[in-house]
């Protein structure tokens, strides 16, 4: 790897880490102080929902933009995204909607902020695909600085008293505002092409696939809330909290990854085999130091849920080790495999989670829940490694 590319991959891990880093380990324990068990679960089910399907639907136009862009270049056309763009905004309100009424949100005005939240959001992971294009990490860099500044005043107004979702909402609103500033708003945004049902194709396969390959990380907190409570919800999105450092330290390397391999033609096994080991002996080390840091780490974030989360950290650790070897492996089989084995894949894994969480959490309560996702998530990195190996 030389120079350039070290650099640039610096820039990619910090601008990737940055934001998740400040909101949860800075933002949201500073949040978890000033609400109870049941109000902060809430806040934490209704994140999951907005990053499972305004963020995930976000970041499929991203991908989806970055792997055709050669084509339209090549075509020298310009298009299509824009319809797509709006599809996805109606997606997203309804969405935010629905859910909002489903966990019974009070007050008209956090329904109002809900949308504004997951629409914000969704507009910004679509559009920071501009410096993707380009290979502008550091552009990627200073907009997700930006957007933690953001997150900072907007965690100012709550703490004013001010409602919570002011913090997501004016972050993904600065980092917006840069992107705009620096490419400007597309003209042609709804300008239809000769590729457009090319594009709508791989857009819907990759949403299915995105959607249900983002519900192994965030369904845990929509499913518990309304089976166990907002408290049971808030330690055990603490227990997980060590585990998800090691997936969002990898999550850089799969924008990096995918935005190197949309400009290479093959991959071959061996490659691919050497990306695996070394994941594996990383995840292993990984995984030791979250469990020697995760009691004393805890006990400073998170005091009053600390004793009742450790009886899962181990496990639930285990399970984000293992999600995070199959987000490092993804980008190589979203790139060079049929795009159809991603709903394949995300589909089972989607059904294994669901069944196995269930069934476990009917008979040993909130530990078994944990196993599932194990499973889940085993599940989902066997049936990668395969497709790549043998299709």
């Amino acid at each position: 790897m030389g120079k350039k590319n070290i650099k640039e991959f610096i820039y990619n891990v910090i601008a990737t880490a940055l934001p998740t880093l400040m909101l949860q380990l800075v933002i949201l324990p500073i949040v978890g102080t000033r609400m109870n068990g049941d109000e902060y679960g809430l806040l934490l089910t209704i994140v999951a929902g907005v990053m499972l399907v305004a963020a995930g639907l976000g970041n499929v136009l991203n991908n989806v933009r970055m792997l055709t862009d050669s084509e339209y270049k090549k075509k020298q056309i310009f298009g299509d995204f824009g319809v797509m763009l709006a599809l996805g905004t109606a997606v997203v309100f309804i969405f935010t909607l629905a859910m909002s009424k489903h966990y019974n949100v009070v007050h008209a005005s956090n329904y109002i902020l809900n949308i504004i939240l997951g629409l914000t959001l969704f507009l910004k992971e679509y559009y920071i695909v501009r410096f993707w294009i380009d290979l502008d990490y550091l552009g990627i860099l200073k907009t997700n600085a930006l957007c933690v500044a953001g997150y900072v005043a907007g965690m100012g107004l709550f703490m004013l008293g001010a409602s919570w979702q002011l913090i997501y909402i004016v972050g993904n609103m600065v980092a917006s505002i840069y992107i705009f500033k620096i490419y400007g708003v597309p003209k042609t945004i709804f300008n239809k092409t000769e590729l457009f049902v090319s594009s709508v194709k791989k857009c819907v396969a990759l949403t299915i696939a995105t959607i249900l390959s983002r519900a192994l990380v965030y369904v845990d907190r929509l499913m518990l809330y309304p089976l166990m409570g907002g408290n049971d919800v808030s330690i055990y999105y603490v227990s997980t909290l060590i585990g998800k450092t090691i997936t969002m330290a990898v999550t850089p390397i799969n924008g990096y990854l995918l935005s190197k391999l949309a400009k290479k033609e093959d991959f071959n096994k061996k490659d691919f085999l050497k990306i695996l080991s070394a994941s594996v002996v990383i995840g292993v080390i990984s995984y030791i130091a979250c469990i020697i840091v995760a009691r004393p780490v805890l006990e400073i974030m998170y005091p009053q849920y600390v004793n009742e989360s450790m009886k899962y950290v181990y496990i639930t650790t285990a399970a984000s080790v293992i999600s995070a070897l199959s987000v490092v492996i993804s980008p190589v089989v979203m790139r060079f495999c049929n795009m159809n084995w991603q709903i394949v894949i995300n589909g089972m894994c989607f059904v294994v989670y669901v069944l196995s969480a269930y069934v476990l959490l009917e008979k040993y309560q909130l530990f078994g829940f944990c196993i599932g996702s194990v499973v889940a998530n085993v599940t989902s990195l066997m049936l990668m490694i395969l497709v790549f190996l043998f299709t």
